[in-house]
């Protein structure tokens, strides 16, 4: 579940990057290239993105430390998001491994 919301956090903090006038990256996909040329598709869809991973927070941690989970996650994933896109650290394909496995790992845990 956690994993789950900190990639809704990240895809959205991406989706809201395409926003952007100053930033962009010559690999983007073909939904991506959609979303620039309107870009509230883009916001809309980073904003959804937002509400449904703070409604699992809430969902998984009650109304208050949901709430504060959220808000912590989203600010991290901001700072990832601004932080590693510009040098190329990490390609969707690398975030979608880091995803599985996290996602392999909390479903081993639990």
């Amino acid at each position: 579940m956690f994993s789950t919301i900190c990639l809704l956090f990240l895809s959205g903090f991406i989706c809201w990057m395409n926003t952007s006038k100053r930033i962009a990256w010559p690999d983007k996909n073909q939904v991506m290239v959609k979303m620039t040329i309107k870009p509230s598709y883009s916001r809309y869809a980073a904003g959804a993105m937002f509400l449904l991973a703070t409604i699992l927070c809430v969902i998984a941690l009650g109304w208050g430390s949901g709430l504060f989970a959220a808000t912590v996650v989203l600010m991290t994933a901001g700072s990832v998001s601004v932080l590693f896109f510009p040098f190329n650290y990490f390609g969707s394909k690398d975030i979608l491994t880091l995803y599985i496995c996290a996602l392999a790992l909390e479903l081993l845990i639990r």
